[in-house]
């Protein structure tokens, strides 16, 4: 740990750090902090305006400035400043994901601790999934199908088994080597290579975690059957996991009906009309008794678009626990 006298003594963790933090706090501590969210947002006791995103389509990334406020935790408020930067890792050895995140001091507007986005983004993003499943999935899930292999599968892989008694998982990646990679890291788990096509007909949770701007997942890959599917990757304007259609054939729940609206998939749904805002339903009214599930549908779909309140959840959880150890 290292403090910035330039910036007030602003706490600084390096990733290794963080990364130690949460595994010393575990799973539980971090989807219970990420859990509360859902129910603050629900009840509108916080302020978290939908990311703003600046698209440049010339350098293949975007900018997102994600601010938010919690009222059960008034002392603080935070902002995360994140980018998606696809020729990253090939063109300039650096990470997808550039971020930093700023915690607050609400009443002085002091900074308290600045730290990189990237651990603590996928510490929220596996929790987010893993509330998801806990609320949607049946407790008898056993099988979890992983599409796209990148950093995030490592998280989800062990966020959902946290709390659902995996045995089996399939994954799938058009990079071999991704599937390799993943693979030989969990040797503690059943992993198989597979298809998109073998996990949506054999899996009873599915995570589709790629970044694509054109859908590659259709009407017809969904089984009619009892399952969860974890829409991940569609978390901006211009990324397509999903055909629109698919939102017909699902019982649906975002993480933020307001941002879910500047998602690929919804957004473009609205505009062709294949749904209204009033098929819209929230996760977090579901925990809170104000949704109701649609029995009609066997398929359960959580479109998780990344919410800002999750990551000032998580910059609390580091800060209270480097603060007062």
């Amino acid at each position: 740990m290292k403090m910035l006298d330039e910036i007030h003594k602003a706490i600084v963790l390096s990733e290794k750090e963080i990364e130690s933090h949460f595994i010393a706090m575990g799973w539980n501590t971090v989807i219970n902090a990420v859990s509360e969210t859902f129910i603050e947002e629900a009840h509108t006791r916080v302020i978290s305006p939908p990311k703003m995103v600046l698209n440049f389509a010339d350098c293949n990334n975007d900018y997102r400035l994600m601010p938010s406020y919690m009222e059960k935790y008034p002392e603080y408020c935070g902002t995360k400043v994140i980018s998606a930067c696809s020729d990253n890792p090939k063109k300039y050895g650096l990470p997808l994901a550039m971020g930093v995140y700023l915690l607050n001091d609400r009443r002085t507007q002091k900074n308290l601790m600045i730290i990189n986005a990237i651990t603590t983004t996928a510490w929220r993003t596996a929790a987010a999934s893993a509330v998801g499943v806990k609320k949607l999935s049946s407790k008898d899930s056993k099988v979890l199908g992983l599409i796209g292999c990148g950093q995030q599968a490592i998280y989800h892989i062990r966020a959902i088994n946290a709390v659902r008694r995996i045995k089996n998982i399939l994954i799938y990646d058009i990079n071999d080597e991704s599937m390799d990679k993943l693979k030989d890291r969990f040797s503690t788990f059943n992993i198989n290579k597979s298809s998109k096509e073998e996990i949506f007909d054999r899996s009873d949770i599915v995570v589709t975690m790629t970044p694509t701007k054109e859908p590659h997942m259709f009407v017809k890959d969904i089984p009619y059957r009892e399952m969860l599917i974890c829409a991940v990757g569609g978390d901006s304007n211009i990324k397509l996991e999903f055909e629109p259609k698919v939102l017909n054939v699902v019982d649906h729940f975002c993480d933020s009906l307001e941002q879910v609206c500047h998602t690929g998939m919804v957004e473009t749904a609205l505009h062709e009309g294949i749904i209204t805002k009033n098929n819209l339903k929230s996760l977090g009214k579901l925990m809170v008794g104000e949704e109701e599930l649609d029995e009609s549908k066997n398929v359960k779909m959580f479109l998780s678009t990344g919410v800002a309140l999750q990551d000032l959840a998580m910059a609390i959880l580091l800060y209270n626990r480097v603060k007062w150890n």
